[in-house]
């Protein structure tokens, strides 16, 4: 089974995946910030509201989508816990805007059954209104009572996946699936309480640093779409929300 199956199968879980969804693909690559860019932000409460605004356009415009209503409400969940985006010079041809990124990482520790843990990272060039956004998630498994804090593999494995979604005029999506590259994920200690998180009995929501890198690209997209590509050769420094899960 993959990772993203086994993901999506933890219904008790809150919704993880934060993913892409891109307004256009405009060709080209940056590795440098144009001037007058931020190296990172926080979203105020009025660009949380626009968020959720552009997040509820794109959900009325495919009803019926559980994987898209999943994936946005994750993108939200980590912008309202407080966690900054991150600006990081990435080569695609997704975007010519800067991208910004924010990490989630939910750890799952239990004796019985086996640990986990699961990754994402999502690029983003708007974060207030959903427009390009590039996200890589990963996933690792241990038969103890301690979840993996790494993974590094390919494509296709089932360990690691990217996507990219494009949300057209309306809210229409195309998607792109990637299918072939590689990605690798290292987890810091978790530090301080999220600060806009109210912990539960059963999750708890910490701030961390993700150290990432991939390179990944898909052939085509839906709708007849043509190959995307996007890659940070490098680790590089992600703040992230860490979710700590104590199941049932």
């Amino acid at each position: 089974m993959s990772a993203i199956r086994i993901i999506r199968s933890s219904r008790s879980l809150a919704p993880f995946i934060a993913v892409a969804i891109a307004l256009a693909a405009c060709g080209g690559t940056d590795t440098t910030a144009p001037a007058g860019v931020p190296e990172s932000f926080q979203l105020t409460g009025a660009q949380v509201g626009s968020l959720d605004s552009s997040a509820h356009t794109i959900l009325q415009a495919n009803p019926g989508n559980s994987e898209l209503e999943s994936l946005v409400d994750s993108t939200l969940l980590v912008f309202t816990a407080g966690v900054q985006a991150q600006h990081i010079a990435a080569t695609t041809d997704l975007t010519s805007a800067p991208l910004y990124f924010v990490g989630i990482h939910r750890v799952v520790n239990q004796s019985a059954n086996g640990s986990y843990s699961t990754w994402a990272v999502v690029g983003l060039d708007d974060p207030a209104h959903l427009s390009n956004i590039l996200e890589v998630s990963g996933f690792a498994q241990s038969s103890s009572a301690t979840a993996p804090t790494s993974v590094n593999a390919a494509i296709g494995s089932g360990l690691v996946n990217a996507l990219m979604l494009q949300v057209g005029s309306g809210g229409a999506v195309t998607e792109w699936r990637m299918n072939a590259g590689s990605a690798s994920f290292i987890s810091d200690p978790a530090g301080a309480p999220c600060p806009n998180f109210t912990p539960t009995p059963r999750v708890t929501c910490a701030m961390e640093t993700m150290h990432v890198h991939f390179t990944v690209s898909a052939a085509n997209g839906s709708n007849g779409a043509g190959a995307r590509q996007a890659s940070i050769p490098a680790d590089v420094a992600v703040p992230t929300m860490r979710l700590t899960i104590t199941p049932p």
